[in-house]
């Protein structure tokens, strides 16, 4: 039999991408005023026929980068050629405002939620071009803080520029050999030029040192930390390197290498060495994490958009394919109509739809902190919530979102296996947020300094903001308000044993992490589902947003959350201790002892 004859699929088609995207149009409706969202609606309606045209054929050009070290002479060039995709979707991104919209702010502190509204509808078909665009956010952000007058004159323009032609991207040079997450082991040493003004904001220094990971390898500059005195953390700086010189040459950047990884192939990430780079100090001599963290706040949002927006283009494709997919035999139906599949994609829906909530309603608590005073700015109680939920909403999209992909891909069966459908793809370039901007690990002692910093009034200011009276929900209710009361007496058990003799059980952060993600996602979809209730022109979706909230409360891996985190509670210290030395003998075997005593006597 030829290919032509016999059965023949159709092809599934996906739908507008704004037009579709029914879930974060109501967040949105829900969040910003009316005259705002007319305008984001009408930015997004023609952004999406770009989307369907333009994009989706620069999507088809993306190609892997190539590094050319040595000319035919034998002289050192580092050419990095990347592909006409990756410059095409790059000039789109600049096009789009996708760095000026929050910069400028012109819809004050619904900025962010109109940028991210647009990234959301930008990554699918965006290339991974997201990467550096969210590091060149990330830094238009450092130098609106901390940047000199002549650092803001000569950087904010281009960075934020509509102009493709003279727009310029920003990379970040953190992550080293020796301490990966870890930043206080930096290697990257910075000397000053002059000793005269070495502490002066936008002193001139020389940085050498190997970064082991630098994203956006084809950026134009960096904000890098380096080592200016002692040892750890508060003996670095930040810095903004120039990738070359005026004249064209290497300010003394060397890409040792491009990485070989799993997914995001289309974004040149190399290892770089830096010999004699020329820098400018950015901010305080010796406050370079805390400099650094000003970016990171806004790449860590990044991170957990793009999660949520692979989740939902991949449900997207679960459904265009359930439409023209027939199942059950020659006289089968549509695959649409089959409970059993419909009940397992819901699943996945519900923790789309409860990301989306928890990803814009933190994006809202941004834009306010990056509003002026007059621009209705952030009260001290929701930039507390702000530091509190930034690392909480990165590591609970990465984690949930990328589970659930899994499942979108067996929802097409085998042609889901097929890398033409995209769904591999987007799971292996997904998964590196699981990684960038802070492991799990790393972030949940992050979200547990938080707590201890502000000596529980960030989980205190938390805990107010959780709506928690409604009648018609309230078993839902109970489950929140049970929830944060266990909340409070994990934080306490852990603060304790840290100022106490007690040992510090480690696995109580993470599992206060995710139920603050928890708790974060449920009460805003309770703020949706009661403000639809409310509101004549959305009483229509209002039996669904009740539904989903009360079906999001009640799941499985939220109830498993607050069960695990109860039964630790319910343990004594002796019991918790034994308990870690049987993990530790079921993943390592008898060995992890033999290591550990080799260990101590060295």
């Amino acid at each position: 039999m030829l290919i032509s004859e016999g059965f023949q699929q159709t092809p599934y088609t996906l739908p507008p991408a704004w037009d579709s995207a029914t879930s974060l149009k109501a967040v949105i409706r829900r969040l910003v005023p009316k005259q705002v969202y007319t305008k984001i609606d009408g930015d997004c309606k023609v952004f999406q026929e770009r989307i369907a045209g333009e994009m989706t054929d620069l999507h088809g050009k993306l190609g892997e980068a190539k590094l050319t070290q040595y000319d035919q002479w034998g002289r050192r060039v580092d050419r990095l050629e990347t592909s006409e995709g990756w410059r095409g979707l790059k000039r789109v991104a600049a096009e789009e405002g996708l760095v000026e919209i929050p910069m400028k702010r012109e819809d004050g502190p619904y900025s962010r939620v109109h940028m991210f509204a647009k990234t959301y509808l930008f990554t699918p078909r965006g290339g991974v071009v997201g990467c550096p665009m969210a590091m060149t956010d990330g830094a238009q952000r450092v130098f609106t803080l901390l940047g000199t007058d002549q650092m803001k004159r000569d950087y904010l323009p281009l960075l934020a520029s509509r102009n493709p032609d003279t727009a310029i991207t920003a990379a970040q040079w953190m992550t080293e050999r020796p301490g990966g997450s870890d930043m206080s082991l930096t290697e990257t040493v910075a000397k000053p030029v002059s000793s005269s003004n070495a502490t002066t904001n936008g002193a001139e220094y020389i940085i050498d040192g190997f970064k082991w990971f630098s994203s956006a390898t084809d950026g134009d500059m960096s904000l890098a930390l380096a080592r200016t005195s002692g040892e750890g953390s508060r003996g670095l700086s930040m810095f903004v390197i120039p990738m070359r010189n005026p004249d064209g040459t290497t300010n003394g950047i060397y890409i040792h290498r491009l990485k070989n990884k799993f997914g995001t192939k289309y974004l040149p990430t190399a290892e770089l060495s830096i010999n004699g780079a020329k820098a400018q100090l950015v901010g305080e001599l010796g406050r370079g994490v805390p400099a650094i963290a000003s970016m990171l706040n806004i790449t860590r949002m990044h991170s957990a958009i793009s999660c949520t927006t692979g989740l939902g283009h991949c449900l997207a494709i679960a459904r265009a394919f359930a439409q023209v997919r027939h199942v059950g035999g020659k006289n089968g139906g549509l695959l649409i109509h089959n409970e059993m599949h419909t009940a397992a994609l819901a699943q996945s829906e519900l923790v789309h739809r409860a990301l989306l909530h928890f990803c814009f309603n933190t994006a809202l608590l941004l834009g306010k902190s990056e509003a002026g005073i007059d621009e209705k700015g952030p009260t001290h109680s929701e930039s507390m919530r702000l530091r509190l939920l930034t690392p909480v909403i990165k590591t609970f999209a990465a984690d949930l979102a990328t589970t659930e992909l899994t499942k979108c891909m067996e929802a097409l069966g085998g042609q889901g296996y097929m890398v033409e459908n995209e769904i591999g793809t987007f799971i292996a370039d997904c998964n590196v947020e699981r990684i960038w901007e802070g492991t799990t690990n790393t972030l949940a002692l992050d979200v547990v300094r938080v707590i201890h910093g502000t000596k529980g009034k960030a989980l205190a200011a938390f805990a107010e903001a959780s709506p928690r009276t409604p009648k018609k929900h309230a078993s839902s209710i109970a489950e929140l308000i049970s929830d944060l009361k266990l909340l409070g007496q994990a934080v306490a058990l852990y603060q304790s044993a840290e100022t106490s003799s007690a040992v510090v059980d480690p696995r109580i952060p993470r599992l206060i992490l995710y139920l603050i993600g928890y708790i974060a996602s449920s009460a805003h979809l309770l703020e949706q589902a009661l403000w639809s209730a409310s509101t004549r022109e959305e009483q229509g979706n209002a039996e669904l947003d009740a539904f989903a909230f009360d079906m999001w409360v009640h799941s499985g891996a939220a109830r498993a959350t607050s069960l695990s985190l109860r039964d630790m509670l319910g343990k004594t210290d002796e019991v918790r201790s034994g308990e870690r030395k049987l993990e530790e003998l079921l993943v390592y075997g008898h060995g992890g002892e033999r290591v550990a005593k080799l260990q101590a006597k060295l």
